[in-house]
Parts: C-alpha cells; structure tokens; sequence
C-alpha cells in the first residue's frame, strides 16, 4: 500500500503489519444461499421465534426473509425503503426507513412513521442500525450525496429519540460486545473501526478509540455482528469479504465471498453457528456484473463459534 500524502513511517508500518496478519488469519469460503440479486441487500437479522432469516434490499425497496437453508422464500414489497431495523415482542418491527423511524408490519409493508430523519437535508437517508443489549435501537444514516459528515445516530428507547454520535458520513459496523459495555461502529469513508465505551445505564457511547484501520485492498467497513467470544465480524463492502477480529483488535479469520460489495453479517440458524451474509449488486459496471452474476445475493458460512441473539426492542 502507498503512503498517502502527509503519512508518517510509524502509520505505513502499521498498515503493513495488520496487511500480513489478515494474510495469514485463518480463510474460511461463503457459498451462495439464496440468488436474490439484490441492488443493496443490508440489515440481515435472525428471528429466532419465526425461525426465519429477514433482511432489506434498500434500493429495492423490499423486506426479504427464508428459512435457515434459503428455503420458503418469501419477499414484501414496501411503501418506503427499510435500511436497518430489530423485531420487537409485539411481531412488529421497529425500522430505520429510508425516511425515518417508524414502525413496520412484516406481513403486509404497511409502515407508521413517527419520527422524521433530517427532512430538511437532501439526499440525506438513514443507515444502519442494531440493538444494544439493554433493548435500545440505534441508527445512523449516510449523504448519498458526497459522504458529507452530517448525519446523527440516534438511539431509540420506549418512543423516546435522541442523538448518541453527530457528523457521520456514512454509519455502519454498529454492534455490542456481549456484555454490552463496548460499542463499535465505523464512517465507512474512514476506512477504520470504532470503539467506545458504552454506558449500558444511559445508553450513551464515550472514549472514542480506533479498534481496527482497513488497508486500501480491503475494502470499505460495512456492517458488523460480535460473536459469543466477542469477536467483532465485520463486512467489507468491495473487499469481497468479511473478517473476524479479538476483541484486542487482532484480525483472526476472515470468510471469503465470492462476489465484491459485502454488505451485513448475521448469526442465525438453530446453533446460531451458521452466518449469513448480504451482497450488491449498486453501482457496479454491465462488465463487473457479467464477471459476477450473483452479486447481490444473500451467503453463508457455517462457523466454529457461536453468535449472540440479538434479542427485541424494549416498547
């Protein structure tokens, strides 16, 4: 990797040791799943009440789910995009639409939106999202627009809104070490990861610390889920992969996937040992989709370590 413009000798060394070690880490493929050729599958979540894997094509605007082996599959088109979203008790689901936070009817699309995100900002639309371990949604959101760094994430708690992390790009790689006191998330534009100490009490992220630095052939940081031993698995949007990291930081495996824009991660499945994984197929040339014709399908990998049930939102 060639230095940029104003890199010191110390930073390039970095680089080029994290470089080898993701070289030498452990190598594991993902195999097709379901062939949905979404535009920008995001947002996989595992139901384990259903026994059914969800997840969003955003620019398709449509709520896709199957079962554990891709099987029964089944799609709900939707009045507005879904771009992240967690169940709730109630078989609702609460979602960061395109437009804002509202509630969702996974049977019929029908949506109630109640809180607006930056209606005054265009080209503004949100992004990811997960649950912390305490129940709370948060989402962030993205300028499609240049990747300007003004979005909010926001945490969502019992109908209550209010902003955790301001002047973000583009949100992603938002999960929670199993006891919940770490939280991790990335602007992608940085090429980095992010970790914060969590206040599980407030629901408030503070100590800004970088967890883990991309190199140029790795692609983007997209979205992440943590696993039992809490490792951070993380997906590389045009790194046509997703890769494991201690919770030191130390890359340790990554799952190859045979197609270039890695999207979100999941643990599903009856062993929660099976990861699912989503793909695009947006912005990609007539030549890269001939080369890879399943780009925007849904992958898995059976895995072996266990995830962590992400639980539902706290009404």
């Amino acid at each position: 990797m060639a230095p940029f413009s104003g890199t010191t000798r110390k930073e390039v060394v970095m680089v080029d040791m994290m470089s080898t070690q993701l070289e030498t880490m452990t190598k594991l493929e993902a195999t097709l799943l379901v062939d949905c050729r979404n535009d920008l599958g995001e947002g996989v979540q595992w139901n384990p009440r259903r026994r059914r894997l969800y997840w969003t094509d955003i620019r398709g605007a449509v709520l896709w789910s199957c079962d554990p082996q891709g099987g029964a599959l089944k799609r709900v088109d939707l009045e507005v995009s879904v771009c992240s979203f967690s169940f709730s008790d109630d078989g609702r689901i609460l979602a960061a639409f395109a437009d804002g936070i509202g509630w969702l009817d996974p049977r019929t699309g029908t949506r109630n939106l109640f809180e607006p995100y930056m209606p005054d900002a265009p080209g503004v639309r949100m992004n990811d999202g997960t649950l912390d371990r305490q129940g709370r949604f948060l989402a962030g959101g993205i300028d499609e627009t240049d990747h300007a760094p003004i979005t909010p994430v926001w945490s969502v708690s019992r109908g209550e809104v209010r902003t955790v992390i301001d002047d973000v790009g583009i949100a992603n790689s938002m999960a929670f070490s199993p006891d919940g006191s770490v939280m991790y998330f990335a602007d992608s534009p940085e090429a980095e990861i992010r970790a914060y100490d969590y206040d599980i009490g407030t629901g408030t992220p503070s100590g800004r610390r970088v967890f883990a630095t991309l190199a140029d052939h790795e692609g983007l940081p997209d979205g992440s889920t943590v696993d039992i031993e809490g490792a951070l698995w993380n997906a590389r949007f045009g790194g046509g992969a997703v890769a494991r990291y201690l919770p030191d930081g130390t890359p340790d495996m990554v799952v190859r996937v045979p197609v270039p824009n890695v999207t979100s991660c999941t643990f599903g499945g009856p062993l929660m040992q099976r990861l699912f994984i989503t793909t695009a197929r947006i912005d990609m040339t007539a030549a890269e989709l001939a080369t890879y014709p399943e780009a925007g399908g849904l992958y898995a990998v059976d895995l072996p370590v266990r995830g962590i049930l992400a639980g539902t939102y706290k009404r």
